[in-house]
């Protein structure tokens, strides 16, 4: 059986063009080297073919969920777009409940989540259909509108704003994802939107296009707007409601551990709302109290982590804090369970370090080399400064990152060879390869372009196809035996 590193690179698209494209003009004799030669495909890594809307953009949560499951997975805005029928809120039990409870104590609902259409924590048409089905239901509510700026443009609120203005329905509150939807357990953040929503702590404003722009005159971007109140005395009160509009757990649980379990609490001084009901549209955790509105019915069980631990084989996964959850929940098909002879690795920088991100690629490389010289079996790590660096729209600092990412690849291939591993190379998604639109304004977004799936090894050949074929070609590579779950995908190696 050959022993496979798996390198997810996130950030790297194919783009023949040259503007805006970091990767193209960046010094790459690593990975250059590498793509001359060895096969490589090209991957649809977007749109329907990995089961989203046509062009939109992936992204890593869905990336990686594709990558080890083999499967064209039914997205959770697919599912949050048949709930929001209003035939189905019609007919649901809990909001119903709610609907009753709301109307007898004379209290408010508050819609809560991330206002934009990137797709990948929410959408905003899904707050808007549920929105024109409660118009009709005699109830008080707001909404408290978290604004986006990373899965869509940095600058573009104001639109969505407009959006929910147009429902007629009001927005109480206006805060920035960086503080609302924190992941990172930087309670700080957490508390500065716990203030906003339950004790009505923000920056007062009437007119919101000019707290906007002079936001913006000062670099601050919708992923960090400041907490703002649009409309006085309308923070959470006993009795009150609230329904949560995104799909992700993990950056909704901090929030909502505050909101709804305050003794959970103990990094900042929290107050129980008593009689709080709130209704999920998906799981988000157990020390949130709320009930789940949609299940999903996917059997991810056979993902290929866990079907390579049932085989008895050693793993290593290795990422860095942002993305371990990624390398560890996400490709174990949204488990958290431990796997036999799988080890994890968070690779921790502190955040005052000089020039973090390239000690946190030189931590990565070491450990990846570490694994590799214990003959771990199966490797699985992820190098994403890349994409966090295309995410900021600073060109040179992306092109610092990839050169910096070269340099680190350029010894993982070493110890590789020295080690008899096999190299796997893949993206789950784009965006240093195109980090401009026409009128050469900065483009921080995911791209729709395929990207690559490489293997070191000069003696097969591969075709092209989707992130789909990954898990499926990766098994037959390692001549272990395909699950029944992924046979329907191709196995992208040609005979």
């Amino acid at each position: 059986m050959k022993k496979i590193l798996t390198l997810i690179v996130d950030g790297i698209g194919f783009n023949d063009g040259d503007e805006g494209n970091a990767f193209k003009t960046a010094k790459t004799e690593t990975f250059d080297k590498i793509f001359n030669e060895y096969p490589f495909a090209k991957l649809e890594a977007s749109g329907v073919a990995i089961g989203l809307s046509e062009n939109q953009p992936g992204n890593s949560t869905i990336g990686y969920e594709t990558i080890t499951s083999g499967q064209k997975l039914r997205q959770k805005s697919s599912y949050a777009t048949d709930f929001t029928d209003i035939d189905s809120l019609a007919t649901n039990t809990p909001i119903k409940n709610m609907l009753e409870h709301i109307k007898e104590k004379d209290k408010t609902l508050h819609i809560m989540g991330l206002m934009s259409d990137g797709g990948v924590n929410s959408n905003i048409k899904d707050t808007i259909n549920v929105i024109n089905f409660l118009k009709t239901q005699n109830i008080k509510m707001v909404v408290d509108f978290i604004s986006d700026g990373k899965d869509v443009e940095t600058k573009s609120a104001l639109r969505y704003i407009r959006e929910i203005e147009e429902t007629g329905v009001p927005i109480a509150t206006i805060c920035g994802r960086y503080y609302a939807m924190d992941s990172e357990e930087k309670w700080d953040r957490t508390k500065i939107y716990y203030d906003l929503i339950r004790n009505g702590v923000g920056l007062k404003v009437e007119e919101i296009e000019i707290a906007l722009k002079n936001c913006y005159m000062r670099n601050i971007t919708d992923e960090y707007l400041p907490p703002i109140i649009l409309k006085e005395n309308t923070h959470l009160q006993d009795g009150d409601a609230i329904l949560w509009m995104n799909y992700e757990g993990e950056k909704s649980k901090q929030i909502l551990i505050a909101l709804t379990n305050a003794p959970k609490v103990t990094e900042f001084e929290t107050k129980n709302i008593y009689n709080l009901k709130t209704l999920l549209l998906y799981p988000v955790d157990s020390n949130v109290d709320g009930i789940v509105l949609i299940h999903e019915d996917e059997d991810l069980s056979d993902n290929i982590g866990s079907y390579i631990s049932k085989l008895d084989l050693s793993q290593a996964r290795i990422a860095d804090e942002e993305y371990y959850d990624y390398i560890t929940y996400y490709f174990n098909g949204k488990s958290n369970k431990k796997l036999p002879k799988c080890n994890n690795f968070q690779i921790s920088v502190p955040k005052t370090e000089e020039n973090r991100e390239a000690k946190i690629l030189e931590e990565t490389t070491k450990q990846i080399i570490k694994c590799m010289e214990k003959d771990t079996d199966f490797i699985v790590a992820s190098l994403n400064e890349i994409d966090k660096s295309g995410h900021t729209g600073d060109f040179e600092k992306t092109k610092l990152m990839i050169e910096y990412t070269d340099a680190c690849l350029n010894k993982i291939m070493a110890s590789a060879e020295m080690n008899f591993y096999k190299v796997v190379i893949i993206s789950t998604h784009g965006n240093s390869e195109e980090m401009s639109y026409e009128e050469n304004k900065p483009k921080r977004i995911n791209t729709t372009n395929r990207v690559p799936f490489l293997i070191t090894d000069k003696n097969i050949r591969l075709d092209n196809g989707t992130l789909i074929n990954v898990a499926p070609t990766l098994l037959s590579y390692m001549d272990l035996a395909v699950p029944e779950s992924m046979k329907h995908a191709k196995i992208l190696i040609k005979e």
